[in-house]
C-alpha cells in the first residue's frame, strides 16, 4: 500500500541539502576569492600572543620585588587552579526550583568548544568546591582527586580541559610564575655553566625557613589588602636534593653568606607546558610486568654516576618522573587504579605529606595536583583490598555521571557532527535529538506510579507532562543510580557516524540512526547483554515519540495560517469569556445572542489533553493571560501562548485533514496539479521553518500522510 511506501521513504532514505547548522556549501566558498595572508601579517600576529619577560633574566633582588608587587606570583599548584577556573567566569541559573553553578571555563574557551562539557554542572561543582577548599588548605590538597564513573562520562575531557587551562593561564600577567637556575661556572668539575632547577621550584624555597616565613607574612598582608586573597599563601618544603647541593656548596665557599649565594641564581619566567614536560604530566598504566617506579619518581643516571663517582651524588639523578615533572602543576593519571598496588604507595607520601622518595635519594618535596581518573569495576576492587586502605583514605571521589538532559545530551552530538567533519551531508532535523532521548531513557530508572520513563525523560528536560504536577528534584533523590548505567555516548556517536558514512544520498534522518542503534546492540562490547531487549523496546518508544513529533510539523505548516489561527482564536476566547463571566454570544451573523458553545470550547481543549476536570482552570488561565497583554497594551495574538496556539493549529488540522487526499498525496503517481502545488509549499515551510532538506522535507511529508491515511482507515474499519 502507498501508505506504507511513504512511511518507509521517511525511515530509510536521504536527500541532499544542507541545514542550517552545517557548513557552507563548496560552490558557495569556491566562489569567493581567496585572500593572500602575507608572511608579515602571520609574524605580527605571533608577535601579540608573544610573552614579554619570557626569556628575560632576573635576579633574586628584582623576583622577591616582583613578588612584593603582585603576591599570587607564590601561590600553590591547587590556588593556581582554582583562580584559573574563576578567572572565565561563573554564572549561577535556576532550573525546577534549584539554583545551579556554572563554570564557564568547561565551556572550552581554548578553540572551537570541541571540549565542552555539558549537563554535569553539579558534579562540576562538587569537583570546583575541593580545590577551593585544598586552595584554603582544608584537606583535600593531600588528597588524590579521584573522578569516577561509567565510560565515556568526560572524564578524561575534564583532565584535558584542566592540563590546557594552567598551560594558558601560566601564559598570562594574572597566572605568571617563576623558577631559577644556577650559574656554576665557578666548579671546575660542572660540564655546563648553567644549572636549571630539576623540577622548577619556586624561588622562595631558595630562603631559609624562618626568613621565608617573615616575608610570607608580608606577602598575605599585601595579598588581602591589594588583591582581597581569600586563601593564605605559603611556601612550603625544601629545596630538591640537586639545588640543595648547589646551595650547600655555595654557602661553604661564601662562609654562610647568602646575599653572595643568591648572586649565584638566574630566576626565569617558568611556562607550564604538557609537551615540554614543564608543570604537567600525563601518567598512564603499563603493562604489570613492565611497570617501573622510575617512571613516577625518576631514578639513577648511569653515565653520571660514572661523572661523578657516587649512586648518592643528586647530580647523577633523572628528576624525570612524572611527580617531579608535574610540580608546580598537575600530575593527571589515566585510569590510575589500574596501577599495582605497589605502585600506588608511592601517592601516600605525594599526597599526605607533598614528598616522594626515590632510591637512594633524599625526599623530594613536590607542590601538584594529583587528579586519577577510574571506572566503577577498578574503584569497586582498590576499595575492596583491605591492604589500600591508606590508599582509599586519601582519595576524594568525584562522581561524574552520565548526561540526564535530552538537551545537553544531543549538545554533545552537536559539537561532534558539525561542520567540514560530516563532509556536507544533511543531518536531518530530530536525528540528534531522538538519539539522545534514546540514550537518556537507557540510564533512567523506571519510575513508580503511572509516570512513564518517556514522562520522566521529558521531566528532567525541563518540559512540562499536561495535567500532572510533579516533584522533579523528588523524582531524581529516589533514583540516586541514575546516570551510573546505561548506554554511553561514545556508542550512539558510533552509529550516527556508521549511518554517515554508509549514507549514500548526502542525508540521514532519525529513522536511519535508530535502525542503527538497533541493529547493532549485540556487536558492541560495552552493551549489557542483559538489556538490548529493554533497549530495543525504549528504540520503539522513541519511534513512537518521534512519529508525533513529525506529525505535529507537518500538521503545523500545513494548518498555521495566521488569519484563521487569529480568528478561531478569537471566537474560542470570545466563548471562554462569555463562559467565565456566565454571559451570552453575540453571533455575528444573525444578531441574536446564544449560549457559549462548550462543544466548540471542548473541541479545541481535547486537542492539547485538557480533560472535563481541567476545562475551568484552563479557560481561566487564557482569560486570565489575555488580561495581562491587555492591561501591558499587547494586542490579542494566539501565537504567542505556546498551549493555546498548540491546540488550535490541532483542531485547524482536524478541520483540514478531511479535506486533503493523503493517500493520494504522497503517491509517486499523483499527477494533480493541486497536490502537487500543496505539496511544495508545505515542504518550503518545512525547510524554512524547521531546518529540513528537499527531500527529507517531501519524506516526512510522506511519512505524516501515510500516518493520517492508516488512521483513516482504521476509523473507517471500526465505524
Amino acid at each position: 500500500m502507498r501508505e506504507q511506501v511513504g512511511a518507509e521513504r521517511w525511515r530509510g532514505s536521504g536527500g541532499a541539502g544542507a541545514s542550517s547548522s552545517s557548513s557552507p556549501s563548496p560552490s558557495a566558498s569556491a566562489s569567493e576569492p581567496l585572500r593572500t595572508l602575507s608572511i608579515q601579517e602571520i609574524v605580527r600576529q605571533a608577535q601579540r600572543e608573544r610573552i614579554p619577560d619570557k626569556y628575560r633574566a632576573y635576579s633574586f633582588a628584582e623576583y622577591v620585588e616582583m613578588v612584593l608587587e603582585d603576591p599570587r606570583i607564590v601561590r600553590n599548584a591547587y590556588q593556581r587552579l582554582y583562580d584559573m577556573i574563576l578567572s572565565h567566569g561563573v554564572e549561577t541559573y535556576k532550573r525546577q526550583g534549584k539554583e545551579y553553578v556554572h563554570y564557564k571555563f568547561f565551556d572550552d574557551p581554548f578553540g572551537d568548544g570541541a571540549d565542552a562539557v555539558f549537563g554535569i554542572d553539579e558534579a562540576l561543582k562538587d569537583l570546583v568546591d575541593i580545590f577551593e577548599a585544598a586552595a584554603k588548605g582544608l584537606g583535600p590538597e593531600r588528597r588524590i582527586i579521584l573522578l569516577h564513573g561509567p565510560v565515556a562520562t568526560a572524564k578524561s575531557t575534564i583532565g584535558r580541559l584542566l592540563r590546557r587551562g594552567l598551560e594558558e593561564y601560566s601564559k598570562t600577567p594574572e597566572g605568571r610564575l617563576y623558577t631559577f637556575e644556577w650559574d656554576v661556572s665557578a666548579f671546575d668539575d660542572e660540564p655546563a655553566d648553567t644549572v636549571p632547577c630539576p623540577i622548577h621550584e619556586e624561588p622562595l624555597r631558595l630562603l631559609p625557613l624562618p626568613v621565608r616565613k617573615e616575608l610570607l607574612k608580608r606577602l598575605n598582608r599585601i595579598f588581602k589588602e591589594r588583591f582581597n586573597g581569600p586563601y593564605e599563601l605559603d611556601v612550603e618544603g625544601d629545596l630538591c636534593p640537586k639545588c640543595r647541593f648547589y646551595f650547600n656548596r655555595y654557602m661553604a665557599r661564601y662562609n654562610d653568606d647568602l646575599e653572595k649565594v643568591l648572586q649565584h641564581v638566574t630566576v626565569r619566567r617558568l611556562i607550564l607546558s604538557e609537551q615540554d614536560r614543564k608543570g604537567i604530566a600525563t601518567f598512564e598504566p603499563k603493562d604489570k610486568k613492565n611497570q617501573d617506579e622510575e617512571e613516577l619518581t625518576g631514578g639513577m643516571n648511569w653515565r653520571l654516576v660514572q661523572v661523578y663517582g657516587s649512586d648518592s651524588d643528586p647530580r647523577a639523578f633523572n628528576y624525570d618522573g612524572e611527580l617531579c615533572v608535574a610540580n608546580r602543576g598537575l600530575f593527571d593519571g589515566e585510569e590510575l587504579l589500574k596501577l599495582q598496588e605497589e605502585f600506588l604507595y608511592d601517592f601516600l607520601h605525594a599526597t599526605q605529606e607533598h614528598v616522594i622518595k626515590p632510591k637512594k635519594n633524599p625526599r623530594i618535596y613536590i607542590d601538584t595536583v594529583i587528579l586519577g581518573r577510574t571506572n566503577n569495576p577498578e574503584y569497586r576492587r582498590v576499595k575492596a583490598n583491605e591492604r589500600m586502605e591508606a590508599f582509599n583514605d586519601r582519595t576524594r571521589k568525584v562522581d561524574i555521571p552520565y548526561v540526564l538532559r535530552v538537551s545537553d545530551e544531543q549538545k554533545i552530538y552537536e559539537k561532534f557532527f558539525q561542520g567540514p567533519r560530516i563532509g556536507g551531508k544533511h543531518i536531518a532535523p530530530h536525528t540528534l535529538e531522538m538519539a539522545a532521548l534514546w540514550a537518556v531513557l537507557t540510564r533512567l530508572e523506571e519510575p513508580g506510579g503511572d509516570l512513564t520513563r518517556l514522562q520522566k525523560a521529558k521531566l528532567y528536560n525541563g518540559e512540562a507532562i499536561i495535567g500532572r504536577s510533579v516533584d522533579v528534584q523528588k523524582l531524581k533523590e529516589e533514583a540516586k543510580n541514575e546516570g551510573f548505567f546505561g548506554v554511553s555516548p561514545r556508542y550512539v556517536i558510533d552509529m550516527i557516524s556508521k549511518a554517515l558514512v554508509n549514507d549514500k544520498e548526502g542525508c540521514i534522518n532519525p529513522y536511519i540512526v535508530l535502525r542503527m542503534l538497533e541493529d547493532n546492540l549485540k556487536d558492541h562490547s560495552t552493551i549489557d547483554e542483559s538489556r538490548i531487549d529493554e533497549y530495543k523496546e525504549l528504540i520503539e518508544v522513541v519511534r513512537e515519540e518521534l512519529s508525533q513529533v513529525c506529525q505535529e510539523e507537518v500538521r503545523r505548516v500545513i494548518s498555521h495560517d495566521p488569519k484563521e489561527l487569529h480568528e478561531i482564536g478569537q471566537k474560542y476566547f470570545d466563548h471562554v469569556l462569555a463562559y467565565l463571566n456566565d454571559e451570552k454570544v453575540l453571533d455575528k451573523y444573525t444578531g441574536e445572542e446564544r449560549e457559549p458553545d462548550e462543544e466548540f470550547m471542548r473541541s479545541i481543549e481535547k486537542q492539547i489533553g485538557i480533560t472535563e476536570a481541567q476545562k475551568d482552570d484552563f479557560r481561566q488561565e487564557i482569560a486570565n493571560w489575555i488580561s495581562e497583554r491587555a492591561r501591558k497594551g499587547e494586542s490579542f495574538n494566539p501565537e504567542d501562548n505556546d498551549r493555546l496556539r498548540r491546540a488550535l493549529e490541532r483542531k485547524l488540522w482536524e478541520d483540514k485533514k478531511r479535506n486533503i487526499n493523503f493517500s493520494a498525496m504522497v503517491s509517486d503517481l499523483s499527477t494533480d496539479p493541486e497536490h502537487k502545488k500543496r505539496k511544495a509549499q508545505w515542504i518550503e515551510r518545512l525547510k524554512r521553518e524547521f531546518g529540513y532538506c528537499d527531500v527529507c522535507a517531501e519524506n516526512v511529508i510522506d511519512h505524516a500522510g501515510a500516518e493520517v491515511a492508516r488512521e483513516e482507515l482504521r476509523r473507517r474499519e471500526r465505524a
